[in-house]
């Protein structure tokens, strides 16, 4: 590994509004990871520092970083001799200053999945618990493939993404699942079977086992898991009338499906399942959540319409512990006309008109915030994959295009009348995944604060205008949009990543210490910086 260069420490300090958050964001020492290593994690708090981890080979590198002055401290290089071929990184978990690097291996012999976990302590670079066996299966799905090359440069398919962690809403449990592989390769036939495992914040096992699913995957589709502070583990999913999978029933005019909970307890072998019910309208997204209340909230995207993929509102239900599910406050939440026809291009506008269409497109549930007085906070973001394909003398070539647009932001009062409903105009694309596009949230009792890359010529649009883009790793600025709870809402740039020449990713900063934000910059040599965000 090379030498690290040192470099000054820059501060940044932006005011973004008057009686408002002031926004410091703190660069630190100039780091490089290891050659050809996998990039696992960047974790920390204030009193144990700032530590980033990566993988090369059968060695675990851990680069620590002194909280206050973000100049590199420590570099510790720890064996894995253990580490074995079929060796996997999954996660890495956070309980609050309690670390532990959640890692899987095969066994091709005995057919057998394992996931073990060790617990490392960042303060001192060493791991001080290893290979403590969470899990045992056998024969688990994988949702996706990475292709990679062996020595004779024969692709291969090695399967990742094969469990899934969902954290409840004090982040003190942890509920890790996995899909078996189809038992029947006919949809037709096969009933899904997943293991559903719930965890302490010493990653001790509450409970856990395999449940295999009331309906056949014909019919049944998996949207979302979660946990509450219970330790009770749930299963948000679309449920279809018949196998022929209709979106609309031609005889009722209604959706040809509905969504249903599953609750998996430890005391019970019985899935208990309820259903949701939101009448004449098509549900676009759904999300499972534990608010701060401890109550299991269901949020839905919802249609008038069969077809496409626009956005009328948002449904709110509530889950209560016997499994009972009815609206929570008005359940139904219909976006204002005029609010979604802001910052669209005349051309866009035009086709709204002709069609009578005026739904937000392709939005996806970000966060749901449950305040004090009892009122709801939800943000939404518009977010698509477009699939361009071309053909060139017989061959076919595929390329993704990832598209993180506008946000859609609604507050609804504590006695469940719509309190505003506001668009903020972004429009962020590119062709590696997330990467420098989305957003973060911060919020408190002032209002909410919208964390992104923009491009210049946004900060000064008109309603009747389309924002301009920002391409993903191509510099921009940091904007902070503030929307305080009036729905009153102003933007500032308060930091040009060109002047540093490095590139932030807003959407991974990390919360510590309260108030504090971290993550990392990228420079131009593809060499990092940490990077603090304090809020003030």
């Amino acid at each position: 590994m090379k030498r690290i260069a040192l470099f000054a420490t820059c501060f940044i300090v932006a005011t973004t509004f008057a009686q408002s958050k002031k926004f410091t964001f703190k660069l630190g020492t100039e780091y490089e990871l290891p050659r050809k290593s996998e990039d696992l994690s960047f974790i920390g708090n204030a009193e144990d520092g700032i530590v980033n981890l990566s993988l090369k080979k059968d060695e675990l590198t851990l680069l620590r970083f002194d909280y206050k002055t973000l100049n590199q401290t420590n570099e510790k290089v720890i064996p894995l001799d253990e580490k074995t071929r079929n060796f996997n990184s999954e996660t890495f978990v956070d309980f609050k200053g309690k670390y532990f690097w959640l890692h899987s291996d095969w066994d091709k012999d005995a057919e057998t999945e394992y996931l073990y976990y060790d617990k490392v302590d960042i303060k001192k670079g060493a791991i001080i618990e290893t290979n403590k066996k969470l899990i045992s299966a056998t024969k688990i799905a994988g949702e996706g493939a990475v292709a990679t090359t062996s020595m004779f440069q024969m692709w291969t398919q090695k399967a990742t993404n094969k469990y899934k962690f969902n954290y409840d809403a004090d982040e003190s449990k942890i509920l890790v699942s996995y899909r078996l592989k189809p038992e029947e390769k006919n949809d037709k036939k096969n009933y899904d079977k997943l293991g559903m495992f719930v965890f302490d914040e010493t990653m001790s096992k509450l409970w856990g086992g395999e449940f295999t699913m009331p309906y056949t995957e014909a019919i049944m589709d998996n949207s979302d898991f979660s946990v509450d502070s219970k330790g009770n583990a749930y299963l948000l999913s679309k449920v279809y009338d018949s196998e022929k999978r209709k979106e609309k029933d031609k005889e009722t005019g209604k959706a040809g499906y509905h969504y249903e909970v599953l609750k998996f307890t430890k005391d019970s072998k019985q899935v208990l399942h309820s259903s949701l019910d939101v009448g004449d309208f098509f549900i676009r997204d759904a999300s499972l959540v534990e608010n701060s209340l401890h109550e299991m909230i269901i949020t839905c995207t919802y249609s008038k319409k069969a077809k496409g993929t626009g956005t009328d509102g948002v449904f709110l239900a509530i889950m209560d512990q016997a499994g009972k599910i009815s609206k929570y406050k008005n359940g139904y939440y219909e976006f204002p006309l005029e609010e979604l026809t802001k910052f669209e291009s005349a051309r866009s506008k035009r086709k709204m008109e002709k069609k009578g269409d005026y739904e937000a497109p392709n939005l996806k549930v970000r966060n749901l915030i449950v305040e004090k007085d009892g009122g709801v906070f939800i943000d939404l973001e518009e977010y698509w994959i477009e699939e361009q394909t071309y053909y060139n003398n017989g061959h076919t070539t595929t390329t993704y295009i990832y598209h993180y647009e506008n946000i859609v932001v609604s507050k609804i009062k504590a006695d469940g009348t719509f309190a505003w409903v506001r668009k903020i105009p972004k429009m962020q694309k590119g062709y590696s995944g997330r990467g420098t596009m989305g957003y973060t949230l911060v919020s408190d009792a002032s209002g909410y604060y919208f964390l992104y890359l923009d491009n210049k010529k946004n900060m000064e649009l008109e309603e009747d205008e389309a924002p301009k883009y920002h391409q993903d790793g191509f510099g921009g600025q940091v904007v902070v949009t503030k929307i305080d709870n009036a729905g009153v809402m102003t933007k500032e740039i308060v930091f040009d990543t060109r002047e540093e020449e490095v590139m932030i990713f807003p959407a991974n900063f990390k919360k510590i210490n309260g108030n504090q934000f971290v993550g990392r910059a990228k420079v131009k040599r593809g060499d990092f910086k940490p990077l603090l965000i304090t809020v003030n």
